[in-house]
């Protein structure tokens, strides 16, 4: 997202209160992606749409289908997204521009046809009780979403940050406007069928403009000897699961759940806080996108330039000491950020529940959970360091003790009972973070030593 993040800070180059909302809106947007932006489009629908009783139970079913097909989709995709970022990113290091295109492509391909033939084994498996109709919608919008999630990652490197976000406006647009006639006349399947047609839109026009963005024929890349790095899928595996790990216990823990749809279960008590939270971590993401993947690249940029160029001792610390300060700073302008979002969270629980219509019962495992996605978004913060500094090793530790402490303290706080709901998310976050922010300060502090002298 760097190269989206130059784009838009000429915007604050204007030096006006309306720049930077402009600057701070657009990269929010941006930064949220389909995933955040699905979670507020089926909210919305269901806000609009509940006031007419028939409708309560259709757009139910809709919103924890919509739900397991995000998360499922991206578990699946997850070990690919990480693992092709970076073989296209040392594409365009190479100066291979052209083959951007091609190893796009073959990514969709990758991710599309075996979610496809997984999509029917589920479905022919476990839904057979569930309509014909509601089995090819919940597989076309699977296989869809296995490509939006692929079509994401170069979506926002896109100078173009306009056209994508109008991209992702008008696709949930149709998902809302669609879906209340749709869900209105034909129940669920209208629903579904609305989500799937703003689903193929999206997916059409990411396609569209990241061919715009990189032109060329089909090729493969000239040098092959451009590796795989496959620890990279483990992060991503891991780190996508551990996201959706607690969601899933919940789901099917007997006494906090409930069956909605064929073998699909929801968790009342602990979906509507733990989404809801989710929408509170956009104001944190779009300053990721300007101090962590603006600022801290340019620092980064200039300690390699003055390795690649020969720069002197001074230099060289100097660079070092810019790259440490800007981590510092962005980390430390996420953590304020967010801090104040939760802080405001606390304060307004209870009047946001009520103006949204839920009961008061969530405050407490909202607040929980507010905090454990604020401390989310900072474990992303230390992963992209790592990324840019090549510590793979570091990512997939990062995001193992994510996945195993999410797995085991959610398991504890359900046997503990309903007052620890959310303390598992928010203790095994908390954790990762803290041995992160240790791993990363010492790591900063020996980058000399392992630039020039570890073994890869």
């Amino acid at each position: 997202m760097a190269g989206i993040g130059f784009e838009l800070r000429r915007i604050l180059q204007r030096k006006s209160y309306l720049a930077m909302a402009e600057a701070y809106g657009y990269a929010g947007l941006v930064s949220s992606g389909p995933w955040l932006l699905s979670i507020f489009g089926i909210l919305l629908l269901g806000f609009l749409a509940v006031g007419a009783p028939p409708a309560h139970g259709p757009i139910i079913q809709f919103q924890v289908s919509v739900t397991y097909l995000i998360s499922v989709s991206l578990i699946f995709t997850g070990p690919l997204q990480l693992l092709f970022t970076r073989y296209i990113a040392d594409m365009l290091f190479a100066r291979q521009k052209r083959s951007v295109v091609t190893i796009l492509l073959t990514m969709v391909v990758v991710a599309t046809l075996p979610g496809a033939l997984f999509a029917v084994a589920v479905l022919f498996f476990f839904f057979g009780g569930t309509p014909t109709l509601y089995q090819i919608l919940m597989g076309v919008a699977f296989v869809e979403l296995c490509g939006v999630w692929v079509l994401t990652i170069m979506g926002t490197s896109l100078k173009d940050y306009k056209a994508l976000v109008i991209g992702y406006l008008v696709a949930y647009t149709l998902v809302v406007g669609l879906g209340l006639p749709l869900g209105r006349q034909y129940g669920l399947d209208g629903y579904l069928l609305a989500f799937t047609i703003g689903q193929l839109v999206l997916l059409l026009g990411l396609g569209i403009l990241v061919m715009r963005q990189f032109p060329g024929f089909l090729q493969w890349p000239e040098r092959q000897a451009n590796r795989l790095f496959w620890s990279l899928s483990l992060v991503g595996a891991a780190f996508n699961l551990a996201v959706w790990v607690d969601k899933f216990w919940f789901w099917f823990y007997p006494s906090t759940s409930a069956a909605v749809i064929g073998p699909l279960r929801a968790s009342p008590i602990y979906d509507v806080p733990i989404f809801l939270s989710y929408l509170l971590i956009v104001p944190g993401l779009a300053v990721f996108l300007f101090r962590l993947e603006t600022d801290f690249v340019e620092a980064y940029d200039a300690y390699n330039r003055a390795i690649v160029e020969g720069g002197t001792y001074g230099e060289l610390r100097s660079a070092k000491l810019g790259m440490i300060l800007a981590t510092r700073a962005g980390l430390w302008d996420i953590a304020k950020t967010q801090g104040i979002t939760v802080l405001l969270a606390f304060a307004f629980t209870k009047p946001l529940l009520a103006l949204l219509g839920y009961s008061e019962s969530y405050a407490r495992i909202f607040q929980f959970d507010v905090i454990g996605v604020s401390l989310q978004l900072l474990l992303m913060s230390l992963l992209n360091v790592y990324f840019y500094l090549d510590l793979r090793g570091r990512s997939v530790l990062l995001a193992m003790i994510f996945l195993l402490g999410n797995f085991f303290f959610t398991w504890v706080t359900l046997l503990l009972g309903p007052f620890f709901y959310g303390l598992g998310f928010l203790g095994a976050l908390f954790v990762a973070d803290v041995l992160g922010l240790y791993l990363l300060a010492r790591d900063l502090r020996r980058i000399d030593y392992l630039t020039f002298v570890r073994v890869r």
